[in-house]
């Protein structure tokens, strides 16, 4: 595959440089193509000459997704794009165009008071520039504990104009920017508003750092922890990613396909395998949509759309296949205005659109609204349905008390609403009065004193979370934790319905401590079935005793994992007594970024306080001293004792209190 690449690669260059007069775009448009002109690849090595890298920002950053709340929109002149796109983006966000000079910016002026462009709504940004690909070279926003700010990258063109844009646009904003020491280009970027980023496998190859460097340095710089780095699948030597694939929301991803005869089909469906077998931030796999991409003229670049707050903005051709691409987009983002645009019969290419010309500038002063969905589809197991969220405000403003509010519906009634409590700083939390079998539908909405008013998710009613509260359809695994001296683990379906068992095994890489020894009744193959008022019974061995183990137990359910956990000694297991006189609080739980862990010492005792995640491995100490009697809290921010952020996963808080131990899950999304 490399191979293939490379000798594309080579083939596409020297067709570019042979073929030029052949082509049916301008020499000055050429001059400005994706490709390299001949003066470019003489001078590729000056690439980042002039590029200063600065340090990472302190603390957490995450990334501002496209479908992300968006005050304008960059673009360059002379256009690469329709004056009737300039007219519908002025319509919903500030379209800030890029000039040479004073006089330019007066021609472009005239052009946009003729076409009936929303004059209110347009800037101009005077500076120097090579070409209008502002999606490849222009800045990339992340969100800081109190700021909007960007990261620059070096652009992998050597256009020394193009690649100083995103400080030029940052002093603009007047806010800060970070230069990050990876050679990128923006095309082949995608981010989902969490840590999780995705790119070709270009990013690796044009950087001659190690790929775990330009990890590194992707999660210093943009809080991406998880970095889907992938085959592409296109063939083609541009190899951006936006030509295939594109982030629609924190959940849904949208990749092209060709047809079962196209020598790429298996490329194509291993990329749409991929998302689908990894999960989003919200803890379940992606939602995979699809939609038809092989190329050929007319043109079918349908994953080179431009997401803008409630509108999507789609390349069409003039092809067989458009109608299909806009019931794709339709059905992947209801409520939004899916705005279909034509651009001449060569404008939009399979490798060069509308996405590639255009570059959304996030809202610095957003209202951000975080709030991760603890369940999805059906496998809520229990009502009611509490819902917490962390409201922030980068203008700083207040927000209305009153705003901060859960719309839902049951089943097919209308929406009402509750308010949420304020119950920490920013977080919020609200309760559903579901029932078993009721399905119910629901966003988080607040509004603050700038003026701003958001949802969760963003599209609001149009496209809410959606659960359904099963009828009392669940397992119960007692004890919740076994021990040395307790060996039976008793898996009872204490629901109405049969249950299929998928596998009852041990946490991976468990400690060999511990083992399954026998489960009754015997059970040949799985699935097992699992009838109402029946139990399973699961004996543990413990070749070794008195030692301290993490481990989990793991039952598998077509809908979920259950689990209990599994320690060496029972002075390690959670004592009832000491847990009811100590009074642990774990929150929230799930934690979103940050949570509290608060105890009541009745008398001083040596306390210690530590996490560990589902392999038994010590994740982060948190104390280890001689407290006082009374109240104590402590926070985690998520971060190891490396001071890196983990993974979200299942963890364990081991509190020690002189020769008790007090353990509880605690779940990090």
């Amino acid at each position: 595959m490399q191979n293939k690449r490379l000798f594309f690669l080579v083939a596409a260059l020297i067709w570019s440089f042979a073929n030029l007069s052949a082509q049916k775009l301008s020499p000055e448009a050429l001059k400005k193509g994706r490709w390299l002109s001949q003066e470019e690849y003489d001078h590729r090595k000056d690439v980042s000459k002039f590029f200063d890298i600065t340090d990472a920002p302190e603390g957490p950053v995450n990334a501002v997704a496209e479908f992300e709340p968006m005050q304008g929109v960059l673009i360059a002149y002379p256009f690469g794009i329709p004056m009737e796109l300039i007219v519908e983006m002025s319509e919903i966000a500030t379209v800030t165009t890029i000039v040479e000079n004073s006089s330019q910016q007066d021609a472009v002026s005239t052009q946009y008071q003729n076409a009936g462009v929303d004059m209110d709504h347009v800037d101009f940004l005077i500076e120097p520039h090579d070409t209008y690909w502002t999606r490849d070279y222009g800045p990339w926003f992340i969100r800081e504990e109190d700021k909007v700010s960007i990261v620059n990258f070096t652009y992998n063109r050597p256009r020394p104009d193009d690649d100083v844009m995103p400080v030029n646009v940052a002093e603009m904003l007047g806010i800060d920017y970070y230069n990050m020491p990876v050679i990128h280009t923006g095309g082949n970027y995608m981010c989902d508003g969490f840590n999780i980023a995705a790119q070709t496998q270009l990013v690796y190859d044009e950087n001659t750092m190690s790929n775990d460097e330009v990890d590194q340095n992707m999660a210093d710089y943009l809080g991406v922890t998880d970095n889907y780095v992938v085959n592409d699948p296109l063939d083609d030597y541009i190899m951006h990613i936006d030509c295939w694939g594109k982030f629609l929301d924190h959940d849904k991803v949208l990749i092209a396909s060709v047809p079962e005869t196209d020598y790429r089909y298996e490329d194509y469906e291993a990329a749409a395998d991929y998302f689908a077998s990894r999960n989003c931030a919200y803890g379940y796999p992606w939602e995979v949509y699809r939609v038809y991409g092989p190329g050929n003229y007319p043109y079918t670049p349908y994953t080179n759309s431009l997401i803008l707050n409630n509108k999507v903005f789609l390349p069409i051709t003039g092809s067989t296949h458009d109608a299909a691409a806009i019931a794709t987009y339709e059905a992947a983002m209801p409520g939004y205005e899916i705005v279909p645009l034509m651009a001449g019969s060569d404008a939009w290419l399979n490798t060069d659109a509308l996405h590639c010309r255009t570059h959304e500038i996030a809202d610095i002063g957003m209202l951000k609204i975080t709030h991760i969905p603890q369940y999805h589809g059906d496998n809520v197991e229990y009502q009611p349905y509490y819902i917490t969220a962390k409201i922030h405000t980068y203008s700083n403003q207040d927000l209305y008390p009153d705003s901060v509010k859960v719309y839902y519906k049951i089943n097919d009634g209308n929406y009402t609403y509750t308010v949420m409590e304020n119950t920490d700083d920013e977080n919020y939390t609200a309760v559903i009065p579901a029932s078993f079998g009721d399905k119910v539908s629901y966003y988080i909405h607040a509004a603050d004193e700038s003026g701003r008013s958001e949802n969760m998710p963003y599209i609001g009613g149009a496209d809410p979370f959606v659960f359904t509260v099963k009828d009392g359809v669940f397992l119960t695994l007692t004890p919740d934790t076994l021990t040395y001296e307790e060996q039976i683990l008793t898996i009872s379906n204490t629901g109405i319905e049969s249950i299929d068992i998928l596998n009852i095994t041990e946490q991976a890489n468990h400690s060999w401590f511990w083992a399954i020894e026998n489960i009754t009744p015997e059970i040949t193959e799985y699935p097992y079935t699992i009838n109402p008022g029946e139990t399973i019974v699961v004996q543990l061995s413990f070749p070794v005793s008195k030692e301290i183990i993490f481990d989990s137990i793991l039952v598998v359910t077509q809908d979920s994992t259950y689990f209990s956990i599994v320690t060496g000694d029972d002075d390690v297991a959670t004592n009832d007594l000491a847990q009811e006189n100590t009074q642990v609080r774990l929150y929230p739980n799930p934690i979103l970024d940050r949570g509290e862990i608060s105890f009541n010492l009745t008398d001083a005792a040596a306390v210690t306080i530590s996490i560990y995640n589902m392999q038994g491995q010590l994740v982060r100490s948190i104390e280890n001293s001689h407290l006082n009697a009374g109240q104590h809290s402590y926070s985690w921010d998520g971060e190891n004792n490396d001071g890196l952020q983990v993974k979200n996963s299942v963890y364990f808080i081991s509190l020690q209190i002189n020769d008790k131990t007090i353990t509880k899950k605690w779940v990090k999304l």
